[in-house]
Formats: C-alpha cells, sequence, structure tokens
C-alpha cells in the first residue's frame, strides 16, 4: 500500500485534514502515545543534522524542542488550523525568529532555501500521492542533508493480534481509525523503504521501536494497575529483539552521491 497516488482535489485534501485534526489530537490517548514518541526521539536524536530543519506536521512541541537543539531555525509546515494555533502559541516567544510555521499543505510548500534535515514523523501516510511528494522533497534537501521518516508498521504485534482476535480483517488494511485521521498509505518495513528507493533516495538506516502489545486504550488500563513505566522499558527492548513486530519505524536516507 505504498507508492500508490489517492486522487483527491484541493479542497476535499483540505477538508479531509481540518476533519482529521478534530478526531486525533489532545486527548488523554494521545498524551500516553507521547510515551511510546519520546522513544522514537531518542532513537532518532543522532541523525539529526544541525542547521537549518524542517519539520512536517505538528502536534506538539515533543519534537521541535528536539530539532531546536540543533536547528539555526526550524520550518513547521502544517494544513490543520487547530495544530497551527497550536504550534503559534507553543513558540509565541520564537515565532519569526527561530521557529517559522507556514500553514499549507505539505505539496504545496515552497522553500526559500534547501534544508540540512527534514522530519517527517508520522506524516507521509497523510499524502495521497506519498511516492510523488518524496520525489518532490528531493529539491528541498541539501546534497549533504538527511531525511528521518517516521511511520507506524501496519504489521505490527497489535495490528497483528487484532486481526487473530477478530476485530480487523488484516493487519494491514485500512481500519476505522485510519479512515478517521485521513491516512492514505499504510507501510511495513519492507513497504517503507521501498517508497525512499523508489523516490530515488539513499537508506541508510531503518528500525523498529517499541513492541506495542495492546491498544492505547488497553495499555492506558494496563497503567492503572501496573507499574507502566517498567513495562514500556521492557517493551522497548523487546523491540529491538522483534523490530518486524515493532510499533513504529524509522528511516534515515540522504540523496545518493
Amino acid at each position: 500500500m505504498s507508492g500508490t497516488k489517492s486522487t483527491f482535489s484541493k479542497e476535499e485534501q483540505i477538508n479531509a485534514v481540518e476533519n482529521a485534526a478534530d478526531k486525533y489530537y489532545y486527548t488523554a490517548e494521545q498524551e500516553f502515545d507521547d510515551i511510546y514518541k519520546k522513544m522514537v526521539i531518542d532513537e532518532t536524536q543522532n541523525f539529526i543534522k544541525p542547521g537549518k530543519i524542517l519539520e512536517l506536521g505538528y502536534i506538539n512541541r515533543i519534537w521541535t524542542d528536539t530539532l531546536l537543539k540543533k536547528a539555526t531555525t526550524v520550518d513547521i509546515i502544517e494544513a490543520a488550523s487547530s495544530h497551527v494555533a497550536r504550534a503559534e502559541e507553543d513558540f509565541a516567544e520564537e515565532l519569526g525568529k527561530k521557529v517559522f510555521v507556514h500553514k499549507t499543505l505539505f505539496e504545496d510548500y515552497q522553500p526559500r532555501e534547501p534544508y540540512d534535515t527534514i522530519l517527517m514523523a508520522g506524516v507521509i501516510k497523510h499524502v495521497p500521492d506519498d511516492l510523488g511528494f518524496l520525489r518532490l522533497v528531493r529539491t528541498w534537501l541539501k546534497p549533504d542533508g538527511v531525511i528521518i521518516g517516521c511511520t507506524p508498521n501496519s504489521r505490527s504485534f497489535h495490528r497483528r493480534l487484532g486481526t487473530y482476535m477478530g476485530l480487523e480483517l488484516a493487519p494491514d488494511r485500512f481500519n476505522k481509525r485510519d479512515i478517521e485521521v485521513f491516512n492514505r498509505h499504510l507501510y511495513d518495513r519492507f513497504q517503507w523503504r521501498a517508497l525512499f528507493l523508489e523516490a530515488g533516495y539513499e537508506v541508510i538506516h531503518l528500525q523498529g521501536v517499541f513492541l506495542k502489545i495492546l491498544s492505547t486504550q488497553q495499555m492506558m488500563h494496563l497503567g492503572e494497575k501496573y507499574d507502566i513505566d517498567k513495562i514500556m522499558e521492557g517493551l522497548r527492548q523487546l523491540g529491538r529483539e522483534l523490530e518486524d513486530y515493532a510499533w513504529y519505524l524509522i528511516l534515515v536516507a540522504h540523496l545518493p552521491a
């Protein structure tokens, strides 16, 4: 399900993004998911190249704060009005100085100069023409720059488990949640790698992070009875052993020499 183009008008796409934003973020479940995302951030820090950085999409400041440690400037691209407002509020003091927020669809963005690092954390799955967009982004990257691409794993343990429990038809089929949040593509580790290779990048790193064994709500209930920090750390270690089943995928790529 990678490298396949979904056809939408600009108006339909913007409306879908706005509707998805109302269902996606700023909930207790999303805050809990930040625990996993911080693990992903920990694994990517050493790949961030200092300098001018582009962040595709905005949820909250946990990614941006990490980027700012190495950035001269961070440009944030976001199309959803509520997320743009959140970014502008979170970085009110840095806005227009070190942080710049651009309200636009990713495909319509026109950078003024190329970037040292481009971060794509959980966003390419929303782009109708994922392959075409990744080809476009090649022109946004400095010759020695890096792309960090992160995405959920369509064949993760908890999606597989949901299938065997009869809750889903298959782990790599769109479920109700995928439809709600405008997921246009699902990727396993091979499809994720293939997408970047087909777009003309050289992939230098690919790994799975965190073994998510249950849904977020179920994990939250588990934390009400047991030491969730120990459970999460154990599942982080298991994710290193069982990367094909991991919750999230991290890919690092650059332009061919």
